[in-house]
């Protein structure tokens, strides 16, 4: 129901608020699938956030998918507290939203002072625990990376007692599951992807795939800088794929094999298009099978350290 600039909106949960006009309440607008807004949940008062999905989109079963895709995982992850609600014919997810801090602001001088190395790990730790409930629900989160990741704000005021959340699940899809539609590459964020996404080898996609993405994202978190970064995209995508992570005195002891191993890839001797789509999987497959198999055996590499 529209009223005036607002937008009710009317969910199994609850009745949402949502003032699409307004500077203040608007996330990202007019994004690639979507637009994202901050509202509110009338019955309970809560802050939630809405994705606002472009109708044009629903026709093609690519983004139609998508959009299933990241309302389900969503749901799986959050314990089922979301809702997509269809209303005068368009799409809307609905979340709560995470008061918090995303990993990017903890590499910034006012939080990283405050933190030890055994600090970091143990935020680490945490953080895989979260990964591992992600992959215990079915799907491949296919986008971490430090912007979406928040850890909230605990009222102690110290940020170790918080829990991380993963957000933005808009590229989650299962393991190995094969593109829709038309859709002729998937999707992939330059720094954290795995090779596997970058090359279009969505047979490749697995878990391990995140767990590669979180040993650069953690690298970062420890190192306060990204790895491999280029002025020219292509330079940085080739930089993906044949460097491995780089060494920094800012790891602890021990932590750079554990980040080497999650992150581990092939280093193609040659440009990808020199080599078939079965020399490439061949080649990659051997890389992923060096990764860990599972954030909670990553995990206990990060405990066991932290116990040294």
């Amino acid at each position: 129901m529209i009223l005036q600039d607002r937008l009710e909106l009317q969910g199994k949960r609850d009745c949402y608020l949502l003032k699409p006009n307004d500077p203040a309440f608007i996330l990202k607008p007019n994004g690639e699938v979507c637009s994202t807004f901050i509202a509110f949940a009338q019955g309970s008062g809560q802050k939630v956030v809405i994705k606002r999905y472009h109708p044009n989109l629903y026709k093609l079963p690519e983004y139609f998918n998508r959009i299933l895709r990241e309302a389900e995982a969503t749901a799986l992850y959050s314990n089922n507290h979301s809702e997509l609600i269809y209303q005068d014919g368009v799409y809307f997810l609905v979340y709560n939203y995470i008061e918090g801090v995303n990993l990017i602001r903890l590499t910034k001088w006012r939080y990283r002072r405050k933190f030890s190395k055994e600090n970091l790990l143990q935020l680490a730790a945490k953080l895989l625990g979260e990964l591992h409930k992600l992959h215990t629900s079915g799907y491949v989160h296919c986008d971490i990376k430090p912007a979406n990741i928040i850890v909230s704000l605990p009222g102690t005021g110290n940020i170790l007692d918080g829990r991380f959340h993963l957000i933005d699940f808009g590229l989650a899809r299962k393991p190995a599951e094969p593109i829709s539609g038309k859709q002729e590459k998937l999707p992939f964020s330059l720094i954290y992807s795995a090779p596997e996404q970058i090359l279009n080898l969505w047979e490749l996609v697995s878990y391990q795939t995140d767990i590669y993405a979180m040993g650069v994202t953690l690298w970062q978190l420890f190192a306060r800088t990204e790895p491999w970064k280029t002025s020219n995209p292509l330079k940085t995508i080739h930089i993906q794929l044949t460097q491995p992570l780089p060494k920094s005195s800012r790891l602890p002891d021990g932590f750079d094999e554990i980040l080497r191993k999650a992150a581990s890839k092939v280093l193609l001797p040659k440009p990808p298009h020199y080599y078939s789509r079965t020399q490439l999987k061949e080649m990659l497959s051997e890389a992923i099978n060096r990764r860990y198999s599972t954030a909670e055996l990553m995990r206990s590499d990060i405990e066991t350290l932290i116990k040294k």
